[in-house]
């Protein structure tokens, strides 16, 4: 019986469709299996929410997210087998920090070592700066350095952005829906199933994400990890893609725009490792400076929030793309005065709803008063 080989469309289809409903399926029975064993995410100083919720959600974001990129792929990618390693690998490093307390250390260097798994042993490494700063190619070393860099940060970026419901999800399901359009116009579909497959695999989620009820769950740094990397990754393909010349839509300012496209996760960080900085505090230690804390301080819901900073998202996509002409630095540096405008703009308001709040009268103290009389 010859074997039956599905690939272009119907293949990318494939993946989406197949990691949207095993996700779907399974986050539940993840659920049911977290309240079983009691391993519910408990509530703390740098959290937000009052009760205990289930967490380890990334095992059904891993599970259908593997599933449909492996069914869709159909070989199209050489180096496969080193980028599900390392996705197997990030999960177990999220189970263990969301089960035990990780280190930062230790996660660090289990991110280091997914990164350098497939920046030596695939073609996933940054090899060109399409002219920044006078740079265009740069030597193997460098090359490995500047990716390695550039994958951890991705990856911590967004591990730090999972802080209300939704917002790691809705910025995966933006970025895997603007990566996978630019590869899938590019004739790349293997990173197109593999961003059909993430898409498909988040959005399966964010329904248990999103509730309030009994089925509600976080997906945890099993989830947030796998996400980060395998943004790390279309962020670095994406890169070389335009420096190689094959994308339809030619670029002059590939990095910016990539910038633009996880803009949320990494002016976050930026901007919070800043502060902690001149604060005199540990980057690693969380706190509750995140943008996403403002807007809650600004009377905002968890919904409203998310779905704020997602069009914000958006809206910083287009401006890069309609803007690419400007140049690497001078189109960073317009999405960075946006970010630092709009920031302003947050804080202002959280002032403004602080000052109208209604501000708490203390009760007095009744058996003060019953023994003053």
């Amino acid at each position: 019986m010859p074997e039956i080989v599905i690939t272009g469309l119907p293949a990318i289809i494939l993946a989406f469709a197949s990691a949207l409903i095993i996700t779907w399926y399974y986050i539940p029975k993840v659920i049911t299996v977290v309240k079983q064993r009691h391993l519910e995410d408990k509530p703390g100083f740098h959290k937000i929410h009052k009760a205990d919720v289930p967490t380890l959600g990334g095992i059904g974001i891993f599970g259908g997210f593997i599933f449909g990129f492996l069914v869709g792929v159909n070989g199209y990618m050489p180096g496969l087998s080193y980028f599900t390693a390392s996705v197997v690998f990030l999960l177990f490093v999220g189970i263990k920090d969301d089960l035990v307390y990780l280190n930062p250390r230790k996660k660090f260097f289990g991110e280091l070592g997914a990164s350098i798994l497939v920046a030596v042993f695939t073609n996933i490494h940054i090899s060109h700066f399409h002219g920044f700063l006078g740079i265009t190619d740069i030597s193997a070393l460098n090359s490995y350095i500047v990716t390695l860099v550039v994958m951890v940060v991705i990856i911590n970026a967004v591990n730090l952005i999972d802080g209300i419901d939704g917002l790691a999800a809705m910025v995966g399901i933006i970025a895997s829906l603007a990566f996978g359009t630019f590869f899938f116009l590019s004739g790349d579909y293997g990173y197109t199933v593999m961003a059909a497959a993430l898409l498909g695999a988040l959005l399966g989620f964010l329904r248990y994400n999103m509730t309030d009820g009994p089925k509600k769950i976080f997906m945890g740094d099993s989830g947030s990890l796998v996400i980060g990397f395998t943004l790390a990754v279309f962020a670095i393909h994406f890169n070389e893609l335009v420096a190689n010349g094959k994308p339809v839509i030619r670029l002059e300012s590939a990095p910016s725009v990539a910038i633009a496209i996880l803009i949320v996760p990494l002016y976050d960080t930026l901007r919070v490792t800043f502060l902690r900085l001149r604060a005199g505090k540990s980057i690693f230690i969380g706190d509750k400076r995140h943008i996403h804390h403002l807007m809650l301080r600004a009377g905002m819901s968890h919904k409203q929030a998310t779905m704020v900073i997602s069009l914000f998202n958006v809206m910083m996509i287009a401006v890069a793309f309609l803007l690419d002409g400007l140049g690497i630095l001078l189109l960073g540096l317009v999405l960075l005065a946006l970010c630092l405008a709009a920031t302003q703009v947050l804080s202002m308001a959280v002032k403004k709803h602080l000052a109208e709040k209604p501000k708490m009268v203390k009760a007095p103290d009744m058996a003060k008063v019953t023994s003053l009389n």
